[in-house]
């Protein structure tokens, strides 16, 4: 399920920039409205997808099986 996540938050950034780049939108009788839309969604769609990436790519790392290290551990100097 984790890469699953991982894979629609890359699709959001994905979204999120190709609507924040320049595209000749149609005219409608809301014009304003839609460039609000536009200026915002693909803002929010990139840090929706980017919180989704880093926060599943995080479980990830934690699922991993740590190997155990071969060095016992540092004394501290006094």
């Amino acid at each position: 399920m984790g890469i699953a996540k991982v894979i629609l938050g890359i699709i959001l950034i994905i979204i999120g920039l190709w609507l924040w780049a320049p595209y000749p939108y149609g005219r409608w009788w809301w014009p304003y409205f839609i460039n609000v839309i536009l200026g915002v969604l693909p803002i929010f769609l990139i840090f929706i997808g980017a919180i989704l990436v880093w926060i599943e790519s995080e479980e990830i790392k934690m699922e991993r099986p740590r190997r155990p290290s071969r060095r016992p551990p540092r004394r501290r100097r006094r």
